[in-house]
């Protein structure tokens, strides 16, 4: 239905994007430098940079789309991220930072260096020197669905009355310079659609075009009136922010929630039917998802990565389960259009309705399925307890990977602690890593008692993590004076009544997100350990260790031993408890430090495709894992431990307090293939009351994926959750097969 569109979209990010960009930003770097002016204020810069950029871009329409929203500053694969993903350069939007990142190393070279040595020895990961500094921003869209640009503008000028300081005034001053920017931009879009309709001889196109030069000239500047106007200034934004900002705005947020309105007033009005309104979300969708290959060889970290979402699903207000008509469209446009980018996040609950529960599993069971579930029983919980009021705990969405955001605060969900390491260098004794990195960690020869060698694993981790935010703290607080991001601040409560930018602490909460690694392996090792050691005393603890540190060599028995005993995810008592134990006593310890800018410190636990590449850099564990090898994601049960029955991991999921957890957490579960949908259902009602909260479910088989290794072109469509992202399985990596392959498959 869509061919042309498809063709025309492929043909323009297909090829010479990343010539197009490059040129573009060395253009526009030449441009900035000339006008810069020595003693100009980071924000001063940023709004130079605005200017040059809006002056500078050619607006890219395409004939067969109703949606404008291509600036050609980006490349395809970029989320509005400075870096030009996968080449060597900086996009024009990152000017202000690079002229001004020097002063992260500058101002304490010492800890610059302690901070790169950390991330060499994988002890942690920060998309930054010391913040986030341009991924994961869960922009807010809201505003300009619901006011426009020139409302934030106003609302900017009634505060000027109010600012205290010139610091205050030039906030708000940048506030409505960057909403006029957006305006000059839409406006370039109708002067070229007005172009280009005058030559156009399609009726269709004619139709597109003519539509684009109208809407251009009012939105986003004033709030949309339709439903396409609203799927249009979403569209618009995502572009026009990530070009101006430097900055990756990877969420559209709650689309069904907030487009319901202008749907039924359009219906009401009779200017819109239900089939149009499905043809305009297709056609939204399929734009986003047109921005790459999806048969593009994964291999490297985050190939198939293109950091867009949005959320479906969940509760309203008043905690009423949310399905509406937009909610079920927008499932079956993903399903029929076989759509990976914008990624689903769908909010499910206990009381969900089996409507929604089976159209989200109709693609689910036939594994074609690009969907993230995520439980609103266990996440509103942890919401609530981080100190988030009712209304906003059930109004949360999902960004970039498993994000747990609102819209009043920007969140770092790409801050990892990797509890691996410090039970790595303890295990295996690195003295010379530990002086390496300056932290002493407490080995654990000599533990009379498992729990001694358990409280000497906790001591650890809070020596990791007080490392971690001690670097980040006095690292990462003169980030203001690198970057400023205006249009993102003025969206995010508490920015525009503080008069403050989100980077110098404006916006309403202040907390810190760090996702942790290891759990799984991590109690698997502890539970063989307690087994073998000071159980059964099978082995002393100096044995153990050395089998251990000897990578298992010599030592098969003992190592298939360590792998037959009980642990996480097999539902046994004694794993369930130390797992909720270990668990509980993680949550004490986060609980009670402060963060970088002096708010709560949450914790979840969340694996990127650090599963292979730490994994492949971290010595044997004593659960029976041998160098090299993979690490379980988030709270998945390790590879290692072959669990028949799904049952027994959900009974283990059950032991978990969800509320602990408020930075989330995830879980990989792969069932048959085509299961019946209401045994689907009600596998998901019984997910919803355990501590499952994002949840990655496949249905396939390994005889399945065998298969579509040796004969790919039968699997054309056959999509895997890898990490945080779907793909297509046959466009993966010989070595990213192997990895999804070797996972546990339950009945």
């Amino acid at each position: 239905m869509f061919e042309n569109a498809k063709e025309e979209l492929y043909n323009f990010y297909l090829h010479g994007d990343v010539e197009r960009a490059k040129a573009f930003a060395d253009k526009c770097f030449a441009r900035m430098n000339e006008r810069f002016e020595d003693g100009m204020t980071v924000t001063a810069q940023k709004l130079l940079q605005y200017d040059v950029i809006v002056q500078e871009f050619d607006p890219v329409i395409f004939r067969n789309t109703p949606y404008f929203y291509e600036t050609g500053v980006l490349t395809s694969l970029s989320d509005g991220a400075r870096s030009a993903k996968g080449h060597s350069f900086v996009q024009a939007n990152g000017w202000v930072y690079e002229r001004n990142q020097h002063l992260f190393i500058e101002q304490d070279e010492e800890l610059y260096q302690k901070r790169k040595t950390h991330g060499r020895e994988r002890l942690y990961l920060i998309c930054g020197p010391y913040n986030d500094t341009e991924q994961h921003f869960n922009f807010n869209c809201r505003p300009f669905l619901e006011i426009g640009a020139c409302g934030i503008y106003e609302r900017a000028q009634t505060e000027l009355s109010h600012a205290k300081n010139e610091e205050e005034k030039e906030f708000l001053d940048a506030v409505c310079h960057g909403m006029l920017s957006l305006r000059r931009m839409a406006e370039k879009f109708a002067k070229k659609a007005e172009y280009l309709l005058a030559a156009e001889a399609d009726a269709a196109c004619k139709r597109n075009l003519s539509l684009i030069a109208n809407t251009a000239k009012r939105v986003p500047w004033e709030p949309p009136q339709t439903f396409y106007e609203a799927l249009e200034t979403l569209a618009f934004l995502r572009t026009a922010m990530g070009s101006l900002e430097g900055a990756g705005p990877n969420t559209f947020g709650r689309l069904d929630k907030d487009l319901i309105s202008f749907y039924l007033a359009d219906i009401k009005k009779g200017i819109l039917t239900r089939e149009r309104a499905y043809e305009l979300i297709c056609q939204f969708l399929l734009i986003w998802d047109c921005h790459y290959d999806h048969d593009m060889i994964m291999e490297g970290y985050a190939d198939h990565e293109l950091e867009n979402t949005y959320t479906v699903g969940g509760c309203d207000e008043d905690g009423e389960p949310l399905c509406n008509a937009l909610t079920l469209m927008f499932l079956r446009a993903t399903r029929e259009e076989k759509i990976i980018f914008p990624k689903i996040k769908c909010r499910f609950s206990k009381n969900s309705p089996k409507e929604y529960l089976d159209e989200i599993d109709c693609a689910i069971v036939k594994g074609t399925s690009t969907v993230l579930l995520q439980n609103d029983d266990a996440t509103i919980p942890a919401l609530l307890r981080a100190g988030r009021p009712i209304k906003e705990a059930r109004d949360y969405y999902i960004s970039g990977c498993w994000g747990i955001a609102t819209n009043q605060e920007k969140y770092d969900h790409g801050s990892y602690l990797n509890l691996l390491k410090p039970f790595e260098f303890s295990l295996h004794n690195l003295k010379d890593k530990m002086e390496l990195v300056g932290i002493t960690f407490e080995c654990f020869d000599g533990c009379r008692n498992f729990d001694e060698l358990y409280q000497k694993v906790l001591r650890n981790c809070e020596l990791l993590l007080d490392a971690k935010l001690d670097v980040q703290t006095r690292g990462g607080r003169i980030f203001h004076k690198v970057d400023r991001f205006p249009i993102f601040s003025s969206t995010l409560e508490g920015c525009l009544e503080a008069h403050t930018d989100f980077t110098m602490d404006g916006a309403k909460y202040r907390d810190d997100y760090q996702l942790l690694f290891g759990l799984p392996n991590i109690v698997d090792s502890l539970m063989a350990i307690k087994t073998l050691v000071y159980d059964r005393k099978s082995y002393s603890l100096s044995e153990y260790l050395r089998a251990v540190r000897a990578n298992w060599e010599g030592y098969e028995e003992m190592r298939l031993e360590a792998v037959r005993c009980h642990g996480w995810g097999n539902g046994h008592e004694a794993s369930c408890a130390l797992a909720a134990k270990f668990n509980d006593d993680l949550y004490k310890i986060f609980a009670s430090k402060t963060g970088m800018h002096g708010g709560k410190v949450h914790m979840g636990h969340l694996t990127y495709t650090e599963i292979r590449w730490w994994g492949e850099k971290t010595l044997a564990t004593p659960d029976g894992r041998k160098s090299g090898e993979y690490f379980a994601q988030g709270l998945t049960p390790s590879r290692l431990k072959r669990i028949p029955c799904v049952n027994d991991v959900i009974n283990s999921m059950a032991t978990l307090d969800p509320s602990t957890m408020a930075a989330n957490s995830v879980i990989n579960i792969i069932l048959p293939s085509n299961i019946p949908l209401d045994r689907c259902e009600g596998f998901l009602r019984a997910i919803a009351d355990t501590a499952v909260q994002s949840l990655q479910l496949n249905c396939t088989t390994k005889e399945e994926l065998l298969d579509a290794q040796r004969h790919p072109k039968k699997y054309p469509d056959l999509i895997v959750r890898v990490t945080g992202f779907s793909a297509k399985f046959t466009s993966l990596s010989k070595e990213w097969q192997s990895e999804v392959i070797t996972r546990n498959f339950y009945d």
